[in-house]
C-alpha cells in the first residue's frame, strides 16, 4: 500500500488551503483565556540519562526540536485541550482577526557562547515570526497579516482571516519554535529556551542536558536525554531489554519482536497513516482526462462495495483499527470505534451487496483494482479483490511501482485502487481529501462532490476553537458517511514502541505532546541503567 508520499510541510500547507472562515464568539474576544489549566507537575529529583533510539538517520541537527525549543502554545490532539508554554494568557477576537498572547515573566534562551541566557520578550517572537514569513513559511507568510509586540510581555497575531489551524500549527516546535539569533557552539541550530540542551551532536546521535532556567518549575527531571538517530546497530527491542536504551522507536508497520524477557513494555498507539480504497467517478480530473467507472457514480454500486467488505478480515492485515475519514489518532475529532462498527456501511453484508449491484444492473462490473507492488499493498489488494469478487464485482488486481502508483493517485488516473495517506498530521486532512477540491483544493482525485457533505466540512474549516472544532468534525464524517463516499477509509495502522519498564510519564499516543508538554516530565524510577 504506497503512502501518498506528501513532505510534512506539503500536508501543513494542504491543510492550511482552505482553512478559513467565521470564528465564532466562543473562541475567545471577552477578556477571559482560552487555555486549559495546566495539570499538577509530578514531584521528583532530577535524575537519569535518557537513551532514545529513532529508526531511521535524521538529516535536522535538533532531533526532537519539541525538546529544544518553546513555543508560544502547545497542544494534546487526544483532547483537544490547548496549554500556554510560553504564553501565560492568550485572547481571541470574535472576528478571529486578533490573538493576542501574554507572556510568563522571567523567559530566558539557553546560554550562548558566553554563558550569558538572554531574555525572550515578545520582540524575540516578533523577531522571529517576521524571519519564517521573510522565509516564505505558510502560516507566516500567508496566515499572519503582522505580528505586534507592544510591549515586552505581549504578542499580538494580526490575521489576515480567521485561520482553523492555528493552535495546530503554533504549537507544533518545527513549525513556530522560538529561536533566538545566536546559535550553540556544538550544534548547527539557532538556541531555543525549552526543557533541554543540545550539548553535543555526532554522527550517531544528539546529548541534552537539563535545562536549569526552564521556565516550568521543577522540571525536567532528566539529567540528560541523548537520541541515537544514526541507525541504531540492532534490533531496538532487544537494545532496551539489554539496557543500551531506554525508548526504542520501530519503523512504520514494523511490530517489535518478543526480546526473550520481560525487561521491555511494548507502547502501541495507532498511527497518523490511513488505508483505503478508492474509485474513480468522473473522466475528467481538473482539466486532465483521467482513467475511471462511469458505473461508481451510482450510490447502490460503492454502498454494494462497502457492504462486500469484511473490515475485520482487513485490518487484521496490519494489526490496526477500523477508521473513519478522521483517523483515531486525532482521537477528539474522530468517530468513535463503536460508532463505526454500527454504522450501516461498515456492516459486512455480502447478501445485501450482491442485491444492491443486481438492482444497479452492474453485477459482473469488470474493472482493475491498482496499488503499489510492495508485499504489503499485495495482501491487501488480494483480501480486497476476493471480497468483492464474491458479491459479483469482477476486480483485477494490478500492481505498479511504487512511485508510479503515487503520481497516479495524485491525479485521479485509476479506475480503483489501494492507497495510503502517509502522515494526516492535522485533524482536517482526513475532511479535505473528500471534499470536491480534494487536498490539493483543484480537483478531487476521486471526481467525487457532494454538496451537503462540503458545506459541513467548511463549518469544521471555519471553526477555530478546537473542542467546538471536534464536534463539527464529527458532524461532518456523518454526513460523508450516509451519502457513501468514493473512497472508504479501511485502517489505520499502529506504530510502536519498546520502552524501559522504569520510564514513567512517557505517553506514546501524545504524539508531539508527549515531547513538547510531557518530556519534561519523562523520570526513570531507577537510574542504574
Amino acid at each position: 500500500m504506497t503512502p501518498v508520499r506528501l513532505t510534512r510541510r506539503q500536508m501543513l500547507r494542504l491543510g492550511a488551503g482552505s482553512a478559513v472562515g467565521a470564528l465564532l464568539a466562543a473562541c475567545g474576544g471577552d477578556g477571559r483565556s482560552m487555555l486549559a489549566p495546566i495539570p499538577d507537575t509530578p514531584a521528583g529529583k532530577r535524575a537519569g540519562n535518557l537513551r532514545v533510539g529513532v529508526p531511521s538517520p535524521s538529516r535536522d541537527p535538533v532531533v526532537f526540536a519539541n525538546l529544544v525549543y518553546s513555543r508560544l502554545v502547545v497542544l494534546d490532539p487526544r483532547r483537544n485541550a490547548v496549554y500556554g508554554d510560553l504564553a501565560e494568557a492568550v485572547e481571541v477576537a470574535s472576528d478571529g482577526l486578533e490573538v493576542r498572547f501574554r507572556l510568563r515573566d522571567g523567559l530566558r534562551f539557553h546560554p550562548d557562547a558566553a554563558g550569558l541566557a538572554a531574555a525572550l520578550t515578545a520582540e524575540d517572537v516578533k523577531r522571529d515570526f517576521a524571519a519564517r514569513a521573510q522565509a516564505g513559511e505558510y502560516l507566516f507568510a500567508q496566515g499572519i497579516e503582522r505580528v505586534e509586540a507592544p510591549d515586552l510581555q505581549t504578542v499580538v497575531l494580526r490575521m489576515r482571516a480567521p485561520f482553523s489551524l492555528l493552535f495546530d500549527y503554533l504549537a507544533d516546535a518545527s513549525i513556530a519554535g522560538i529561536r533566538s539569533t545566536a546559535r550553540y557552539t556544538r550544534v548547527d541550530a539557532p538556541l531555543g529556551s525549552g526543557p533541554f540542551v543540545p550539548a553535543t551532536r555526532e554522527a550517531i546521535g544528539i546529548a541534552m542536558v537539563a535545562n536549569p532556567l526552564y521556565h516550568r518549575k521543577r522540571v525536567p527531571l532528566l539529567e540528560q536525554v541523548q537520541v541515537f538517530d544514526g541507525g541504531p546497530p540492532r534490533d531496538v527491542a532487544t537494545a532496551v531489554a539489554d539496557g543500551e536504551l531506554g525508548v526504542g522507536l520501530h519503523a512504520p508497520d514494523a511490530k517489535p519482536a518478543d526480546a526473550g524477557h520481560g525487561h521491555v513494555v511494548t507502547a502501541r498507539r495507532i498511527s497518523r497513516r490511513m488505508r483505503g480504497l478508492g474509485f474513480s467517478l468522473m473522466p475528467q480530473k481538473g482539466t486532465a482526462q483521467t482513467r475511471s467507472i462511469p458505473a461508481f457514480q451510482d450510490e447502490r454500486v460503492r454502498r454494494a462495495a462497502s457492504l462486500a467488505l469484511d473490515r475485520q478480515v482487513l485490518i487484521a492485515l496490519d494489526g490496526g483499527v477500523l477508521t473513519g475519514p478522521v483517523g483515531p489518532a486525532h482521537s477528539a475529532d474522530a468517530l468513535s470505534d463503536e460508532e463505526l462498527r454500527k454504522h450501516p456501511l461498515y456492516r459486512h453484508d455480502p447478501a445485501e451487496a450482491k442485491r444492491l449491484l443486481d438492482a444497479a444492473g452492474k453485477s459482473g462490473l469488470a474493472f482493475t483494482l491498482e496499488g503499489a507492488n510492495r508485499p504489503a499493498a499485495r495482501l491487501l489488494a488480494q483480501a480486497v479483490e476476493g471480497q468483492l469478487r464474491e458479491v459479483g464485482f469482477v476486480p483485477q488486481a494490478r500492481l505498479l511501482p511504487v512511485a508510479d502508483w503515487e503520481l497516479a493517485v495524485l491525479a485521479g488516473d485509476f479506475e480503483a485502487g489501494i492507497v495510503e495517506f502517509d502522515e494526516l498530521r492535522t485533524p482536517d486532512l482526513g475532511l479535505r481529501m473528500h471534499v470536491s477540491g480534494g487536498l490539493s483544493g483543484k480537483f478531487s482525485p476521486w471526481g467525487y462532490s457532494n454538496p451537503l457533505y462540503d458545506a459541513a466540512a467548511r463549518k469544521v474549516f471555519a471553526e477555530v476553537n478546537p473542542t467546538a472544532r471536534a464536534q463539527r468534525s464529527r458532524e461532518a464524517q456523518r454526513v460523508l458517511l450516509d451519502a457513501v463516499p468514493a473512497m472508504f477509509p479501511l485502517s489505520a495502522a499502529p506504530d510502536y514502541a519498546s520502552l524501559a519498564p522504569e520510564l514513567r510519564g512517557f505517553e506514546f499516543d501524545a504524539f508531539e505532546f508527549n515531547e513538547s508538554w510531557l518530556g519534561p516530565q519523562w523520570r526513570l524510577e531507577s537510574t542504574t541503567r
